[in-house]
């Protein structure tokens, strides 16, 4: 017999939360097939009937499966996620109590070594996690990323779960993941003002702390375009707009690489940092990395701030070469309408040699054929 065929009307009713016709089905004539094969995984995912009441929130049905046909609390799927796992994730908070109460494991794991209390964390809901923190659940632990409840917490921004995790547990904040991120920097990569303002009132981070790579809450900020989260940095932390990562770049470059135009203005124009200021490692200007990218209105953005549209890295390139690594066609159209010259670099290859696809070769060739 063909199981998940055979169940699969069953696992319809659970996701729907139909508990009366399950029951018809499951202690009908085929009732003894069902029960003996009650646990069984269905699917990629490997998930029980019991993962797809937990997941749906369908306390009832959850019971009916417990209580009366005897399921394994503990019951995982291919990814080693428990019952619990799934109401938590989903904020079921019915159903998180009900299963703490049949005795499931509370810091159970699943792959990648999160819990439920980590899978609450997910989402902006203070009960689900009330509920589980009262049962001991540990927000300390960390996962295989080096990831605590805490660095979740901040990267779904709900200042209600920040102030909560801070009161139960002072400590938390007191984290880092594998590569040295904080939750402040989580949290500043995110967006999530509120709970920077939080973390820079209660928490003793220090300004300017560096990840693995050498990127600051302030870089974060700044790349991703959340300029009200940079200005707190700047006006609470004493973060620094020139910082620079390991391989030397600055906020500035960061920006010019995610095209984030407005934050590239308040840099220049509010924070008087130098457009042309290299990255020390190759020595690109912001106007390389733009160039790289193809962001274009970047570029045009750049020069209006006084970008030298001349400029040369370590290697004696310019930003039309850069233009030409990316094969970006439009980029190194404008570069050229602009005045930028095909011009060697330091090892005699010209920017036309760098280009490869047909559509940028024929920007050497006839630059008016290219829309720019």
């Amino acid at each position: 017999m063909d199981e998940e065929k055979t169940f699969k009307p069953l696992i319809k009713l659970t996701q729907d939360g139909h508990l009366s016709v399950l029951k018809d089905q499951i202690e009908g004539e085929s009732g003894i097939y069902f029960k003996q094969h009650i646990n069984a995984h269905f699917g990629k995912s490997g998930d029980t009937l019991l993962h797809y009441a937990a997941r749906h929130g369908h306390i009832d049905i959850l019971r009916y499966f417990i209580e009366e046909l005897g399921m394994d609390i503990e019951l995982y799927n291919n990814d080693y996620k428990r019952a619990l796992h799934e109401a938590a994730s989903m904020s079921h908070e019915q159903c998180v109590q009900y299963l703490i109460d049949r005795g499931a494991q509370i810091d159970c794991l699943k792959k990648a070594d999160w819990t439920p209390f980590m899978m609450a964390c997910t989402r902006r809901d203070l009960r689900v996690i009330k509920v589980l923190l009262d049962h001991s659940a540990d927000p300390t632990l960390h996962n295989k990323d080096g990831w605590n409840s805490f660095h979740i917490a901040c990267r779904e921004g709900d200042p209600a779960v920040i102030e909560h995790l801070l009161l139960v547990r002072p400590e938390v904040w007191r984290t880092e993941s594998k590569t040295r991120r904080t939750p402040l920097h989580t949290a500043a990569m995110h967006g999530c003002l509120e709970v920077v303002k939080i973390l820079l009132e209660k928490c003793a981070y220090k300004p300017d702390k560096k990840d693995s790579c050498g990127v600051t809450p302030f870089m974060d900020a700044v790349r991703n375009g959340h300029l009200a989260v940079a200005k707190l940095l700047l006006e609470k932390h004493q973060a620094s707009p020139t910082a620079v990562d390991i391989l030397g770049v600055q906020p500035l470059h960061q920006a010019s690489v995610t095209a984030q135009e407005e934050a590239l203005c308040f840099l220049v124009q509010d924070l008087s940092v130098d457009v042309n200021a290299k990255a020390t490692k190759l020595e690109l200007t912001a106007l390389h990395y733009a160039a790289k990218e193809g962001h274009t209105s970047t570029i045009k953005t750049l020069l209006q701030l006084g970008a030298d549209l001349h400029a040369r890295d370590k290697k004696g390139r310019s930003a039309l070469h850069m233009a030409c690594i990316g094969q970006h066609a439009a980029t190194a159209q404008t570069l050229l309408q602009l005045g930028l010259t095909d011009t060697e670099d330091s090892t005699g290859t010209m920017a036309r040699q760098l280009a490869k696809k047909p559509d940028i070769t024929r920007v050497f060739e006839s630059p008016e054929e290219i829309e720019p």
